[in-house]
């Protein structure tokens, strides 16, 4: 209830002082995520969050001109692609820069392989300012909804894909880590109970 009412009315004063709601409740998610409960929150939160993720994609979708689909389409699969690879190698080449293994890298690329939410939620507000017309947030939602769609396969099929694209992926290395790639197997030498949540 707390955070119910915390997000509610944090939401309201920002509104009050001229700014959105939405920055209002992101301001609010913020400061909960930093208190040392915000797990049990979370938690409690879900069965709404996930509820309130249904409404924002349905409300998207339902935004979406499809008369204009026709010139937005070839304009969406490029961004799409662009997304979908130009992303991953961007933050593969970040991660070898760090140190990271290329498996490991390959793994977070694929992770950021989308279009989030939060730019939705910009070219929205960008719509209601007048700043862009209705045909550019229809592009960005479509991007959103492919680079969304192809992302969550890529994710629970990266471990399938990767022997596949580990050669692409050897070429954007620029820096030798100093760790060696270790094949993956199922031996452990030590299992770790109670570690964070779990």
């Amino acid at each position: 209830l707390f955070s119910l009412g915390w997000g509610l009315g944090l939401a309201s004063v920002f509104h009050i002082l001229g700014f959105s709601i939405e920055i209002g409740a992101l301001a609010a998610g913020v400061s909960l995520s930093a208190l040392p409960f915000a797990d049990g929150i979370a938690s409690r939160m879900k069965p709404l969050r996930d509820f309130f993720i249904v409404m924002f994609f349905i409300l998207l979708g339902a935004d979406m001109r499809l008369d204009v689909i026709g010139v937005i389409l070839l304009p969406a699969v490029i961004l799409s692609l662009f997304v979908l690879v130009g992303k991953p190698a961007l933050v593969i080449m970040l991660m070898n820069a760090l140190g990271y293994k290329r498996k490991t890298a390959f793994r977070a690329g694929v992770s950021l392989a989308q279009v989030s939410e939060f730019s939705l939620i910009l070219m929205t507000l960008a719509l209601g300012m007048g700043m862009v017309q209705q045909e550019a947030v229809s592009l960005v939602t479509l991007v959103g909804i492919i680079t969304i769609a192809v992302s969550s396969y890529l994710i629970l099929y990266a471990d399938r894909i990767y022997p596949y694209v580990e050669g692409v992926v050897s070429l954007l290395e620029f820096k030798k880590n100093m760790f060696e790639e270790k094949p993956d197997d199922d031996t452990h030498d030590a299992i770790l109970f109670g570690f964070d949540r779990v």
